[in-house]
Parts: structure tokens; C-alpha cells; sequence
């Protein structure tokens, strides 16, 4: 199943919080990257997210999976789409971030 895609199966490059929610309680195979930094941590966040800094992705990037859809989040979702944007450029085609990143998050997502 390709997660990143919509009806005209053009890749899909945000999610709304809810559209997320929905695709993880299908999928295991989708990775979440907090890219933060650590004094935003207090704010919330999503279990089991990988934090990376923003910028410590470029140093990070060899890390990540390749074959795994990533979906990057941030606090308010500006920075995410940047970093979403960066990792295409650097081969990882399966990406995405979340819209209104853990803000709009926090507010739409029931804490479990």
C-alpha cells in the first residue's frame, strides 16, 4: 500500500493530524520524526517519535530509512515542511509532514 498518494495518485506531501491518526492505525511501517528542539519537548509530543533537531538532520539523514514513509512534525508545521522538503532532495521520496504540526496535534488528537 502506498501511503503517500491521493486520488490523482500524486504524492501527498502533508497530513492533517486526523488524516495521520486514521493511516497509523492501519499501518506499523510509518516513521515519526520530532524534529524540535529539546526545549519544545515540553509541549507534547507523539509516542514513539525519533527526535532529531532540525539541525542535526543533515548529520542524521544516513540514518533514516529509506524504505519507510517518514512523516516529519515540528511545533507549528513551517520548519517540518522545510525539513520534508530537504530530505526529497536527499533521496528520501517518502515524505511528508504533519499540517499545524504537534500544535494543531495536541488539539485535534485525544490524549490517550
Amino acid at each position: 500500500m502506498l501511503f503517500f498518494s491521493n486520488n490523482d495518485n500524486a504524492p501527498k506531501t502533508s497530513y492533517t493530524p486526523l488524516e495521520l491518526v486514521s493511516e497509523m492505525e492501519k499501518r506499523d511501517d510509518i516513521l515519526l520524526i520530532d524534529i524540535r528542539e529539546s526545549h519544545e519537548l515540553a509541549q507534547g509530543g507523539i509516542e514513539n517519535a525519533l527526535h532529531i533537531p532540525m539541525g542535526q538532520i543533515p548529520e542524521k539523514m544516513g540514518t533514516l530509512p529509506k524504505d519507510k514513509d517518514l512523516v516529519v512534525f515540528c511545533h507549528l508545521g513551517f520548519r517540518s515542511k522545510q525539513v520534508r522538503r530537504y530530505l526529497q532532495k536527499g533521496g528520501f521520496h517518502r515524505t511528508a509532514h504533519i499540517k499545524g504540526g504537534i500544535n494543531r496535534w495536541n488539539r485535534e488528537v485525544p490524549a490517550k
